[in-house]
């Protein structure tokens, strides 16, 4: 895969671009105190389709903050590059400050975006500012819908031909609510081959939790251009289209609260790098996830389809390659054990078709994934570290299956750690719906400190559906205790050894079930016919390794984990 997809996927007119090229410094001051917002409209008007390159070569301020007039519209053809000196200062609220509305062939390369405000913990900013004037809404309207419905509708029907007719009921460009709407960039409808190559998105070195910028990127669904459209117009993708070949290449965040949310197709994110992050919070980093908990729990990517009614809308082809969630955490979770269940803000939450995730990092306290309802998606080669008791046992923190449907889903090559002290809830979440097909983990390992949840129990997930096969070994290190856990088809057999290292002549305690099974037999350091599930006490010889197998069966299939009891 090419470094940026739209070259790769046949994307033309923006290399003629960089054969002129202007600095920016023509429209504007470059005072870095100054709202230069009028100049840099003006800038980007006239390096549109492609006319040149337009260079960023010295700090721009664009203060917006709740006006709604002065986000900047990146056009058709649109190329633009900073150098080490170029800088954008952007503070806009509940409106976006860049925004790609079904333009194409648009390369944005080495940005540099430092956001500088606070997202308020009370949404209610009573109205929002207007060719100068505030206007008051004496309410919690906020400046994200009259964006929508007044700057972004004309910008449209201008540009793109779309005429918006209410004789047959309220419209207006598709709503995808006041937290998308405060992206720094807001990337919309049938956007295309647009490449973002070395950007940096971030806030100031001394930013505190309560100045974490709202969202990097929003990717949504909006009308196509040239029609009309109305309250009774289908929600198709016959009038409707979502961004698509898009790339994210080199791109750096730090200080935020949302990476990525939306939905997208033929998109390339890679080489991914985050760093602070956290949950909408006060100074006091109080009244987490704000009043009401109004914002919703953020993740580096949260890319899902719920806004489409049409298959065609939703997410397909995208890959993930090199991936890095650093952290830190700046703040506490949003949820104690008993307000709530709205907290989860795991790295990547993913639903998708045709898709892939590749080398993936996360070192976030609140999990690795919620994976959303998806086919054909592989996870491969992922090392993650998570902290149970950060999220107050809320949830399974290191993957979730919160919907049904899963088929052709695999996991390969996944090492997971949760650094809690000790673990009272499983890390893996079940996925028990008969609807699943084809879930497969491969080289699937999970380690803990140790498992205070109930001794009747290990922590591994229970998984339904057909044709799955799950290869799974959990660790349990100050226990010197491991879980090997084999599902093939409709047979599933767990084994486990406490302790795994022993002295010469000193015995551990194996205790199996199974499931589906008519029939176990034990292999290896112990042979024989057993019980499908039971519990036996085995002294090992002398300084070796030795290898305890499981051969649960039916007449279709046969489950076979094993372990290694190291003596020494």
């Amino acid at each position: 895969m090419g470094a940026i997809w739209m070259v790769a996927m046949g994307g033309h007119g923006v290399a003629d671009a960089a054969i002129a090229k202007r600095s920016i410094r023509e429209w504007v001051s470059c005072s870095s105190t100054a709202d230069e917002s009028a100049g840099a409209i003006e800038a980007f008007a006239a390096a549109r389709h492609n006319a040149f390159t337009l260079v960023v070569d010295c700090v721009v301020r664009l203060h917006s903050g709740l006006a709604i007039d002065r986000a900047i519209f990146i056009d058709n053809g649109t190329a633009v590059q900073f150098t080490a000196a170029g800088k954008f200062i952007v503070d806009n609220m509940f409106h976006p400050a860049f925004v790609i509305a079904n333009s194409s062939d648009i390369v944005l390369t080495n940005w540099n975006v430092e956001w500088d405000s606070s997202v308020p913990v009370n949404p209610n900013v009573r109205g929002f500012e207007l060719d100068g004037k505030f206007i008051d809404q004496n309410g919690i309207t906020q400046p994200a819908g009259a964006f929508n419905d007044l700057v972004l509708s004309k910008w449209l029907e201008a540009n793109r031909s779309i005429r918006f007719n209410e004789q047959r009921g309220y419209v207006n460009p598709v709503w995808v609510g006041a937290v998308n709407m405060s992206a720094v960039f807001y990337i919309t409808g049938s956007t295309a081959n647009v490449a973002f190559v070395g950007l940096k998105v971030g806030v100031p070195a001394s930013a505190g939790g309560d100045k974490f910028l709202p969202m990097a990127f929003s990717l949504s669904q909006n009308w196509k251009s040239n029609q009309t459209v109305t309250g009774k117009t289908p929600r198709d993708a016959e009038y409707l289209a979502v961004p698509n070949h898009l790339t994210f290449s080199g791109i750096t965040l730090d200080g935020t609260l949302m990476g990525w949310q939306g939905n997208v197709q033929d998109t390339l994110f890679e080489n991914i790098t985050s760093h602070r992050y956290g949950d909408l919070q006060d100074v006091q980093g109080k009244h987490v996830g704000g009043i009401d908990k109004w914002f919703p729990p953020p993740h580096l990517f949260y890319l899902d389809h719920t806004l489409a009614d049409d298959a065609r809308l939703y997410n397909t082809n995208i890959r993930f390659e090199t991936v890095n969630d650093l952290g830190p955490r700046v703040g506490v979770a949003r949820d104690t054990g008993h307000d709530g269940s709205s907290g989860y803000a795991a790295s990547l939450k993913l639903g998708c078709s045709d898709c892939s995730v590749d080398h993936y990092t996360s070192a976030r306290p609140d999990g690795f994934m919620d994976m959303l309802p998806s086919e054909d998606l592989t996870v491969t080669n992922v090392v993650a570290t998570f902290d149970s008791k950060f999220i107050n046992d809320m949830y399974p923190a290191a993957l979730r299956f919160p919907g049904t449907g899963y088929s052709h889903v695999t996991f390969e090559n996944v090492q997971l750690e949760d650094t809690a002290a000790d673990t009272g809830k499983g890390p893996l979440g079940n996925a028990p719906s008969s609807t699943n097909s084809a879930i497969l983990f491969t080289n699937f390992n999970l380690s803990m400190k140790q498992w205070s949840g109930p001794s009747s129990t290990v922590p591994v997930p229970t998984i339904g559906g057909t044709s799955n096969n799950i290869s799974l070994v959990v660790r349990m290190t100050e226990q010197s205790t491991q879980v090997s856990h084999l599902m093939k088809g409709t047979v599933s057999a767990t084994l486990k050894a406490s302790p795994i290292q022993v002295r010469p002549g000193a015995a551990t305690q194996l205790t199996w079930t199974s499931a589906g099974a008519n029939s176990c037999s034990a292999s290896g350091a112990w042979d024989g016919s057993i019980d499908n599930r039971g519990t036996r006490v085995v002294k090992v010889g002398t300084a070796d390794n030795y290898d305890f197998g499981l051969e649960c069966r039916n007449v279709a299939h046969t489950s076979s984990p094993r372990l290694r009891v190291t003596t020494r």
